[in-house]
């Protein structure tokens, strides 16, 4: 078996990858570490793979890894059924598919799942958004999110990360919490609709993000449809009271959060709205996201 492993260069895991686990990979198939160093290397060495013809892509890294090869992996221009498959190793900073699917970094759990390799079938996330003026086009396996989520991702991307990317993060959130404001947005499904102040949406192939916030409890990513989680003008003295509540799994009470389904939502709004899927900063609303069915072939 011919595997191409796309490792994030950035990860602090980077030295147990090489010392655990790609030995346990090599015993199994013949492997190619790609060791990223710039932002869009996991995409470009994902393309190469597909020309490849390498049996298995395994994105070694957090969310944002994984994004960028699912991407290049459908954007390769190879037909879907010739399509390697996918894995992951959950060696990022942000790993919450990881969480959904269960895979960890055990290295004889990655042992039993190369000598089985019994890929399944698995959904895959679409949206389409305006960046640039401009309509534009992205894939995403884990959840796409709407409304403060993006503005925590734009002011850390703006920021100083001298501190390091976590620290980074928890101030991006912090000064996001102190200056986002809900804004009008509409979201039209063909079996329901949503209008309000909207201080966060998720639509969730997978059911965590934000490291550990269980935003869709009963998203499966292989049924055909998105878990949506829809946070209106809730406080945010309430909304930061609810991250444990999020973090255990559980639903939360509140009449201005609902949790829904559905296979595709129209999102529009009245001002300026970012939107981002897997870490991942794409652009602004309208935007229209829809799942597509057992698009890739994935091993977990």
């Amino acid at each position: 078996m011919k595997v191409a492993i796309i490792l994030n260069g950035l990860s602090g895991r980077k030295r147990f990858f090489y010392s655990r686990l790609l030995p346990a990979i090599r015993e199994h198939a013949t492997a190619e570490v790609f060791e990223t160093q710039s932002e869009q290397d996991a995409f470009t060495f994902s393309v190469r793979a597909v020309l490849q013809h390498a049996d298995l892509i395994i994105a070694a890294g957090g969310d944002g890894t994984v994004n960028q090869v699912l991407n290049g992996m459908l954007q390769s221009g190879e037909e879907a059924e010739q399509l390697p498959a996918l894995s992951i190793l959950p060696v990022g900073s942000g790993n919450d598919f990881a969480r959904t699917v269960g895979i960890t970094l055990a290295s004889e759990s990655l042992s039993n799942r190369l000598r089985s390799f019994s890929p399944k079938l698995m959904d895959v996330g679409s949206v389409t958004f305006q960046r640039d003026n401009r309509e534009a086009h992205s894939y995403f396996l884990n959840v796409c999110s709407a409304g403060m989520g993006p503005e925590v991702l734009s002011k850390m991307q703006s920021g100083k990360k001298h501190l390091g990317s976590s620290m980074a993060y928890y101030k991006a959130i912090l000064s996001t919490f102190g200056t986002y404001r809900c804004k009008p947005v509409t979201i039209n499904t063909p079996s329901w609709q949503w209008q309000g102040s909207l201080r966060s949406l998720a639509v969730g192939n997978g059911k965590y993000f934000g490291s550990g916030l269980c935003i869709a409890p009963e998203a499966t990513p292989d049924d055909g449809e998105f878990g949506v989680f829809i946070c209106g003008a809730v406080s945010v003295l309430d909304f930061i009271r609810y991250t444990n509540t999020l973090k255990s799994g559980r639903k939360i009470t509140n009449s201005k959060i609902e949790y829904r389904s559905a296979q595709t939502l129209e999102l529009t709004a009245e001002l300026p709205c970012r939107i981002e899927a897997d870490g991942e900063l794409l652009g602004f609303l309208p935007a229209t996201v829809q799942v597509i069915p057992q698009r890739i072939k994935f091993l977990y």
